[in-house]
Order: C-alpha cells, then structure tokens, then sequence
C-alpha cells in the first residue's frame, strides 16, 4: 500500500507540473519550481483535482463545458485563464470571476471561495448546501464551514518533503451533493468526517 501510494503521488505531482509548462506562462527563466507563485500552484492543483471528481449523471449543467467560478480571488482568477477553454475529461473548460454573491448561480459546477469573510463564506455554503457543486478553497477551516476540499499551502510541502497529503475533504458534504471523488484523490488526502481529520483508507 504504501509503494503504491508513493507512485500515485509522484503521478500526481509529474502531472502538475507537466501541466504548469504547457499551460502558463513562464515566471523565472531559470525555471525553478521553487519560484512558481502560489496561485499558480493552486490554480493546477484545480485543474488536476477536476480529473477525478465525478457528478451524478442526472446533473442538469451543460454536457459540453464544465464551469468554474473564482469567488473574490483575482489573482486565482487570472492564474486560470490560460486554461479557460482548455478541455477537461470531453468537457471545455470556462472559467468566471465573481466578486458578489448574487453573481453566482447553480450553472456552476466548481465553486472556488476566496475572501477573508468569514460570514460570507459560511452564508455562500450555505446557499450551495446539498446542491451538485463542488466547493473548493484555500483558506484554513473551509471545511469546517462545510466546504469540501480544502487545498493545503503549496508552501507545507516545499519545507517538508515528508508532507504527502495535499487536500483536505469533507466526505459528508461530497457525498450529500452527490459527487464522488476518485479513490486516488481519496488516498493522498485528510478525510473529514465530522470534525477532525482522518487518514482515509481504500483498496484499489
């Protein structure tokens, strides 16, 4: 289990960075991963991480495109927009920037929260509660809000190699909205259950 898990998380990790070369504009001429922003890290992790998420097939959004809402996260935002029309799994990719809530509506199937707001996020998930969209964020205690997935701090695992676990999942609220999240994504993840973290564990 462990070989495995090692060799999935080397995948995973080869893939972002495959991908960060061919879709964004080079930052450091040296090209040293070590230089990449932050949100472009975090805009690939997005990209990858919609791989694996699968919605229920009576989901009523566009069959063609897959639609992402950046929530007051500009720099999030203008990370993405190169992938913006890229296609994800036959599906194309179109990205939006939402700076009001009233802005965002159930065609979205990704929602990303950005924000310091701690009662707007709580009232954004609220209004999201149990509906087939999957809520994303970077912030600490997203998923004790209700959020979903929580992406942990590029910077964690650049000062510690040993650091394996890269989101954090609410498998209560993925499950109440109908959505399933692969099990390779599940395997290098902390899994929420109620409150506290738990390392989730899966056969093949």
């Amino acid at each position: 289990m462990k070989t495995t898990r090692r060799k999935i998380v080397k995948l995973l990790l080869c893939l972002i960075f495959i991908l960060f070369w061919t879709t964004i504009p080079l930052v450091s001429s040296s090209h040293d991963p070590e230089k990449v922003p932050k949100q472009n890290v975090m805009a690939l992790y997005l990209f990858n991480f919609l791989l694996f998420v699968d919605w229920p097939e009576d989901a009523v959004f566009d069959s063609t495109t897959l639609k992402v809402a950046i929530y007051s996260d500009p720099q999030l935002y203008e990370a993405m927009r190169p992938m913006d029309g890229k296609k994800i799994r036959g599906k194309k990719l179109a990205v939006f920037s939402r700076t009001k809530p009233e802005a965002l509506d159930d065609s979205f199937q990704v929602l990303f929260v950005g924000g310091e707001d701690t009662q707007a996020v709580r009232d954004l998930l609220k209004r999201v509660n149990g509906k087939q969209i999957l809520t994303v964020s970077d912030r600490k205690g997203f998923v004790g809000l209700g959020g979903m997935v929580l992406f942990k701090d590029p910077e964690t695992f650049r000062k510690d190699e040993k650091e394996k676990k890269r989101f954090i999942i609410n498998l209560p609220a993925v499950q109440k909205s109908g959505l399933k999240i692969r099990s390779r994504l599940l395997r290098i993840s902390d899994i929420v259950y109620d409150s506290e973290p738990a390392n989730h564990k899966m056969g093949d």
